[in-house]
C-alpha cells in the first residue's frame, strides 16, 4: 500500500512556484513593465496565479511576451498544473478539516478571510472584496479586479493556494442539485419503452 507523501508533496509545490518565478522574472515581456511594486514579487504572484489557472491577466503576461515566454507558459502547464492543482492545492486546503460545518463551515471561513484581507489591505469596498475573493476561489479570474500593493500580491497568491478548493467545495451541493435535474432513471426509461412497445404491437393488431 502507498499514500502521497506530504513533504514530497511540499518539495513539488516548491519547486514548481520557484520555477515559475525565475521564468517570470527573468524572461522579457512575462510582466507589464507599469506593474510598479517589487519585481520578485510580482513574478511569484503570477506563478501562483497562473499555477493555480486563476489568472487574472492584470500584469501578467505583458502585451510584449516574447515567443520564448509563451513556450515556457506551455511548458510550466503542461508540467506543472496537473500536480499543482491535485495532491498540491489538496494538501493547502486540508485545513478545512479543522472547521467544522462540512462544506459550508469552512468556505464561509474562506470567505470571510477573502473580505477582510482584501478590504483592509487593498482599500476595497465590501461588496469588491467579496466579489474578488469569489473570483478568486472559483479560478474564474477575470482580471478586472486585482492587487495593487506588493503585500497585496503576495497575500492573493498564499491566499488562492490555501482557498481555491475550499471555495470550489461550496459549488458542491449546487452541482449535485443541478445534476440530479439531469438524472433519468434506467428503471423507469426501460419501463416507458416497454410500455410504448406494448401500445405499438397492439396498434398494428388492430
Amino acid at each position: 500500500m502507498s499514500q502521497l507523501s506530504a513533504a514530497r508533496i511540499i518539495m513539488v509545490a516548491y519547486t514548481l512556484a520557484t520555477i515559475g518565478t525565475l521564468g517570470f522574472h527573468f524572461i522579457d515581456g512575462m510582466i507589464a513593465e507599469d506593474a510598479g511594486g517589487n519585481p520578485w514579487i510580482n513574478a511569484f504572484y503570477c506563478s501562483v496565479i497562473t499555477l493555480t489557472t486563476v489568472g487574472y491577466g492584470d500584469i501578467c503576461p505583458s502585451d510584449k511576451m516574447s515567443h520564448a515566454g509563451r513556450i515556457f507558459i506551455i511548458a510550466l502547464s503542461f508540467c506543472g498544473l496537473g500536480m499543482f492543482c491535485g495532491p498540491i492545492m489538496d494538501l493547502s486546503s486540508s485545513w478545512k478539516e479543522r472547521i467544522p460545518g462540512g462544506i459550508i463551515g469552512p468556505g464561509i471561513f474562506a470567505l470571510a478571510s477573502g473580505i477582510v484581507l482584501f478590504a483592509y489591505f487593498e482599500g476595497m469596498s465590501i461588496i469588491d472584496a467579496a466579489y474578488f475573493t469569489i473570483i478568486t476561489g472559483t479560478t474564474v479570474g477575470y482580471g478586472d479586479l486585482g492587487p495593487k500593493t506588493d503585500f497585496g500580491r503576495l497575500a492573493t497568491a498564499l491566499f488562492a493556494i490555501l482557498v481555491v478548493n475550499v471555495i470550489g467545495g461550496m459549488l458542491e451541493p449546487a452541482k449535485k442539485y443541478l445534476s440530479d435535474l439531469c438524472v433519468v432513471s434506467i428503471e423507469r426509461t426501460e419501463s416507458k419503452l416497454a410500455s410504448d412497445t406494448k401500445k405499438t404491437r397492439k396498434k398494428k393488431k388492430n
